[in-house]
């Protein structure tokens, strides 16, 4: 069809759009023919079948990683054609699949506006020394444009083919908040902290609903665990696994001085059924009364759980619920959830400096943040940054948040390319 094509501004503007912004429609400007059958026969070039070395070097990628979007393509057109008949699929395995299929179109979709902009910068180029005075500084503009757009492509496609973390995609998790260092301060900051997650996940619409929270009598908790779901879950919460350090001064503090105290977060994303086996004849249950508020029944009723995992010596103990079996089920769902941690843990010590850090394994050995109340400071060590501590005690972790995600991405692309 461009080979067709008798005014030089009808093929720029189906080129290079902004060559027809620029271009005037009342100048006649010609290009030779052959100019423009070569253009097209650049384009049809670029979508025939070239070794992996040529099409890394033609885009500037590592051959390992068109190597892999090839694959990446034909493993497209085969869940294409299962997902066509759905009949023989059971819902789990559509779910799958469709997600599946949802990641590699969008890898392949990075891949092919880089071979788009790679085909537009040498068209570019070509017209730059072939045309007339106009419409080589037209191209040339525009040349320079992709050029600087490419190094920015090259990234993305790099980040699409990262390997995804399956937990990244976990839509539930139980988060644990316990008062560490500083007495009757670090529960009151315990405290505070649970205020700001609760905050945190309505903002991002996610559900945040109390399993186990005791309060300590004066203010303050000694222990809190959250069942939070929505999606992306473990994704938008996995960065707040550690130690949280305050710096204030207590109510109780009658001459002002400054305390520091500290409380622990940790994040365990809830497994599946088929992630975790877990067999009730390995759990010891004991049963007792719960007592504290909430009538005769917690009272005279053994409604408490205290469960312990036999064969790693895990322990749990719930009693928010009024109802023993309540608990139970309960206590089962966050012993799954700390044996999935475990596992993870396990795994993790395998892996690189990144795998082994605060933020991917949920250790509460390090000191994540520090919240400066005198100085309205919020400092995150890992980003070497400060936010406003309103703001963040607020519940408004989005920035912090995206920037640990942009770091991480970063360091694994890093770790990545030395592998290749």
């Amino acid at each position: 069809a461009l080979c067709s094509l008798q005014e030089p501004v009808a093929f720029a503007s189906i080129a290079f759009p902004r060559l027809a912004r620029v271009a005037r429609p009342r100048r006649r400007l010609f290009v030779d023919s052959s100019l423009v059958r070569g253009h097209a026969a650049r384009a049809a070039a670029a979508q025939d079948e070239l070794t992996v070395e040529d099409e890394a070097a033609r885009l500037g990628l590592d051959p390992l990683f068109v190597q892999s979007l090839r694959e990446t393509r034909s493993r497209q057109q085969d869940l294409e054609s299962e997902l066509a008949d759905m009949s023989a699929l059971s819902q789990k395995e559509v779910a799958d699949k469709s997600k599946l299929l949802a990641r590699l179109s969008e890898q392949l979709s990075v891949y092919e506006e880089l071979a788009k902009a790679v085909d537009q910068l040498l068209e570019a180029e070509d017209i730059a020394r072939s045309s007339n005075d106009e419409m080589a500084e037209l191209a040339r503009e525009e040349a320079s444009e992709l050029r600087q757009k490419l190094p920015e492509l090259r990234n993305q496609v790099q980040l699409a083919m990262l390997p995804i973390d399956p937990l990244d995609e976990a839509r539930a998790a139980i988060l644990e908040i316990r008062p560490a260092a500083g007495g009757d301060e670090a529960s009151l900051w315990a405290d505070d902290l649970l205020n700001m997650y609760t905050r945190y996940c309505e903002m991002e619409g996610m559900a945040c609903k109390p399993i186990s929270v005791t309060k300590k009598e004066g203010g303050g908790i000694t222990e809190a665990s959250l069942s939070i779901t929505g999606d992306e879950v473990y994704s938008k919460m996995k960065f707040e696994s550690g130690v949280h350090r305050v710096q204030r001064v207590p109510t109780t503090e009658t001459a002002g001085r400054i305390h520091t105290s500290t409380a622990t977060v940790s994040l365990m994303p809830e497994p599946e059924e088929s992630e975790v086996e877990l067999d009730e004849k390995d759990i010891d249950f004991k049963y007792m009364r719960a007592g504290g508020k909430g009538g005769q029944n917690v009272n005279k009723v053994e409604t408490k759980v205290h469960a312990v995992h036999i064969p790693t010596g895990i322990q749990v103990v719930c009693k928010q619920e009024r109802s023993r079996l309540a608990n139970k089920n309960i206590a089962i769902r966050i012993l799954g959830a700390k044996l999935m941690q475990r596992e993870m843990q396990a795994k993790n010590a395998q892996y690189s400096n990144l795998r082994r850090s605060q933020v991917g394994s949920g250790d509460r050995s390090e000191k994540v943040r520090t919240y400066n109340f005198k100085e309205n400071r919020c400092s995150d060590h890992r980003l070497n940054e400060n936010f406003s501590l309103a703001n963040v005690i607020a519940g408004n972790l989005q920035e912090p948040v995206r920037l640990l995600r942009l770091m991480e991405q970063q360091e694994r692309l890093q770790e990545l390319e030395i592998s290749m």
